[in-house]
């Protein structure tokens, strides 16, 4: 297991406290998981997304612990039609920029900064990546790409044509009404400096120089380790080889350790370790806040990259391996997912902290139906299943296959290793290897179709059930897309929701895809949980937001 260690300087700590505080000028923060990048339009995963929240800014930001209320950060309004910034339609956004800004490096924000970011952030489209969020509500596309892999015709064209400036203003116009979009943009559209990405190779901003960087490797990115905002810290250094800011801490112990001692100011930890920190001396403990988070899904690879994969053995059905389409057949996937004991994981994983999960929609967005039928645990229809999976040959020959979780995150592991021991007691031709990844390591394996099973989260990115739904159902989305999952009736029914302004035919809707996720079983959802946070005590000003779970450090000092 490890985590990483991010240190920021703290904007000033008061002068008394320094004697009682240790490092009172540094925030230390000891993370499970590893920044994968800091470029803010390429990152799509927690740690480099709070890591990235702490160096850019964007337009507008959550207004304090609200999910449904905003402040303007780069923007000096927050647009609405009641200020006429947003147009009667529905369609047109329009942003004043805030003047006198500045960068890292001195230079002021303008207007085509902002312009040039959002530009950036749809054509980077890296496979994996959050540019869908922004291509789906702006220009209503799921990828700059189409289905043959070639760009999308005359993209820059109409992304340049829907995000202008004029009059020194930002303005952007939907392809339709979408109602989260200042969600969108208080989860991303972070604002980068045009002038010094382009000369640091990035995008030049122009229609010639985009496919180049339309994809590209996640090294070769601008701001892959570098960075230049107009945020509260900024990126002092970053070692991925010496790990001198950020490094590795091993094992829970270590990070108690750490944060005992007072060496580390916050610590993350899986709720199975709550208890050895709770009570400990100059420790606080925060219980019980809202969490806006498709918790520990396990999702099926349906169409696996066998090519030189150790997580798929042999590659055939002979009992030593799986084939690339061994969670195609639906008996398969109702076998794993009805032999879970979902009653029993939220009950001695989670000490009853938690509800059964209904599907890919987390408790507190819209649609969340608690009487929503669900997969539940059935010992012998799921050998039923199993049985009759490829014509019997699963149960004949048996198979062997990883199943991945991050490492460091202790109740996915014990997840996958109370699945990998009902199966293997079910037939000991069964064989489930649990495989603790890297986080670089399991993205990019993921990415590349070549996870047959893992036990994974979905952190929303805004606060929708959209962005619920789409990754885990629709065929360009996040998780669906590697998976292999397509389901046309799924992709029509998401973007009809989406569209859709009456909640109640929203809900309707949703309710329809509920039901889908549960007949097709791409993934197996296990329950709906609680954030919680430990801190030293003298930590103060970390506000709670459901969409920043770990935090924004702008208003943190260290006090007695």
């Amino acid at each position: 297991m490890s985590a990483l260690l991010l240190a920021v300087a703290l904007a000033g700590a008061a002068p008394p406290a320094r004697a009682q505080v240790k490092n009172p000028d540094t925030f230390v923060y000891a993370i499970v998981g590893e920044v994968d990048s800091m470029d803010p339009h390429w990152q799509y995963d927690g740690v480099s997304h709070f890591a990235v929240d702490q160096v850019y800014e964007g337009l507008v930001t959550y207004a304090g612990s609200r999910v449904d209320a905003f402040e303007p950060t780069l923007a000096s309004q927050v647009p609405s039609r009641a200020n006429g910034l947003v147009s009667a339609d529905g369609r047109t956004y329009t942003f004043p920029v805030r003047p006198g800004v500045k960068f890292h490096d001195g230079s002021t924000l303008t207007a085509e900064d902002v312009r040039y970011s959002l530009l950036r952030d749809m054509l980077l489209d890296r496979n994996g990546g959050h540019s869908w969020v922004f291509l789906d509500s702006i220009l209503g596309l799921q990828s700059s790409r189409g289905a043959d892999g070639k760009p999308v015709a005359d993209l820059y064209g109409r992304a340049a044509k829907a995000v202008r400036v004029e009059d020194g203003k930002v303005k952007v116009t939907l392809h339709k009404p979408f109602a989260p979009f200042l969600s969108l943009l208080a989860s991303y559209c972070y604002v980068v400096s045009k002038p010094w990405t382009a000369s640091h190779g990035g995008w030049d901003g122009t229609e010639a120089g985009w496919l180049k960087h339309n994809d590209s490797p996640k090294e070769s990115a601008a701001m892959y380790k570098d960075g230049n905002g107009t945020g509260p810290f900024r990126v002092e250094r970053w070692d991925r080889q010496n790990q001198q800011v950020v490094r590795t801490v091993n094992e829970f112990s270590t990070r108690k350790l750490l944060l005992q001692n007072g060496d580390a100011d916050s610590v993350f930890t899986d709720r199975s370790y709550l208890p050895q920190l709770t009570g400990l001396p100059g420790v606080k403990v925060e219980d019980g806040l809202p969490y806006l988070e498709v918790h520990n899904a396990f999702l099926f690879g349906l169409r696996l990259n066998t090519a030189g994969n150790p997580m798929t053995g042999s590659g055939k059905l002979d009992g030593r391996g799986i084939p690339s389409d061994f969670f195609l057949d639906r008996d398969v996937r109702l076998g794993f997912a009805k032999s879970f004991p979902y009653a029993r994981y939220i009950a001695d994983v989670y000490r009853g902290q938690g509800v059964r999960a209904i599907g890919p929609m987390p408790k507190g967005t819209l649609g969340y139906d608690e009487k929503a039928p669900t997969l539940a645990e059935d010992l012998a229809a799921a050998e039923a299943h199993l049985k009759k999976a490829h014509g019997g040959k699963v149960w004949e020959y048996g198979f062997t296959l990883s199943c991945a979780f991050q490492q460091g995150r202790e109740t996915r592991g014990q997840a996958c290793s109370i699945l990998k021991s009902v199966l293997e007691r079910m037939n000991p031709k069964f064989r489930v290897d649990v495989r603790p990844l890297q986080w670089s390591t399991l993205l990019d394996l993921q990415n590349s179709s070549k996870l047959p099973l893992v036990c994974a989260r979905w952190g929303l990115d805004y606060p929708d059930p959209h962005n619920a739904v789409h990754p885990f159902l629709h065929s360009e989305g996040t998780y669906a897309k590697a998976q292999g999952y397509k389901n046309p009736e799924a992709d029509r029914l998401i973007a009809e929701a989406v569209a859709a302004q009456d909640p109640a035919a929203r809900k309707k809707l949703y309710r329809k895809l509920l039901d889908i996720a549960r007949e097709d079983a791409p993934s197996f959802f296990t329950l709906d949980t609680f954030d919680f946070r430990v801190t030293r005590a003298w930590v103060k000003g970390f506000v709670h937001n459901p969409m920043k779970p770990y935090g924004l450090l702008y208003g943190v000092s260290k006090a007695p």
